[in-house]
C-alpha cells in the first residue's frame, strides 16, 4: 500500500481542510496517509517512510509560514527522492488579476528556491476568508483588494474560494506519478518487520 505524507502549515484552517480532503481522496484510492500539522511541532519521523509527499502552506501578507520553511529545509532532500507536490494556498489564486496570480507564483517559486526543494508539481489553490476573524481595518482592506481582483466575498461570515475540482485533479495527477507496484520504501519496511 502506498504511504503518502501530507505535511502542512495552516493559519486559519483552510489549508488543513484542503489537506484533509486530499487525504480522503488518496485513502479512497487505496493509499495510507499521514497528516502532519507543522504548526504543532510534529516530528519529521514519517518523512523517511513515505512513498509520496504533499506539502502545503498558505501565503499571508506575501509570506509563507516559517515552520513550513524550516520543515522543507530539513527534509527537502528526502522529499526529492519520492513523487512530491506542493500546494500553495492564497486568496490571490482566486483572482482574475493576472498580476496578483503572478505575484503569488513568484512567492512560491522563491520559497522553493530558498529551501532547495523542487517538487514534481506545484498547484495554486484559493483559500477562504473568515471576516469575523479580521479587525475592521483588515476587513476593509481584504474586501477592497478582493473586489479589485474580481473576487466576490461575503461582508460577514466565511467565504470559501477553494475550487475542489482543482484539488481533486491535483491528487489524481499525483497518484498517476506514484508507481502502482510496491515501492522501495514499502519493501524496506517489510524487511525491517
Amino acid at each position: 500500500m502506498t504511504a503518502v505524507l501530507i505535511a502542512f502549515a495552516s493559519r486559519e484552517g483552510q489549508t488543513r481542510k484542503i489537506c484533509v480532503h486530499a487525504a480522503r481522496k488518496l485513502e479512497g484510492a487505496g493509499c495510507t496517509t499521514q497528516l502532519i500539522d507543522l504548526t504543532l511541532g510534529a516530528p519529521d519521523t514519517y518523512v523517511e517512510r513515505c512513498d509520496a509527499a504533499i506539502v502545503a502552506g498558505s501565503v499571508h501578507r506575501g509570506r509563507m509560514d516559517q515552520t513550513l520553511m524550516s520543515f522543507l529545509m530539513r527534509n527537502g532532500a528526502v522529499l526529492g527522492r519520492v513523487p512530491s507536490a506542493f500546494i500553495s494556498v492564497s486568496l490571490s489564486a482566486a483572482s482574475v488579476d493576472k498580476d496578483a496570480r503572478s505575484a503569488v507564483d513568484e512567492i512560491t517559486r522563491q520559497l522553493l528556491h530558498d529551501v532547495g526543494w523542487q517538487p514534481d508539481e506545484v498547484v495554486h489553490v484559493a483559500g477562504a476568508v473568515e471576516m469575523e476573524a479580521l479587525n475592521l481595518l483588515e476587513r476593509c482592506a481584504v474586501h477592497a483588494v478582493m473586489q479589485h481582483r474580481g473576487v466576490e466575498i461575503e461582508s460577514q461570515g466565511r467565504t470559501e474560494l477553494t475550487n475542489w475540482d482543482t484539488v481533486d485533479a491535483f491528487v489524481t495527477g499525483l497518484l498517476e506519478r506514484v508507481p502502482a507496484h510496491q515501492s522501495p520504501a514499502a519493501e524496506l519496511r517489510d524487511v525491517a518487520e
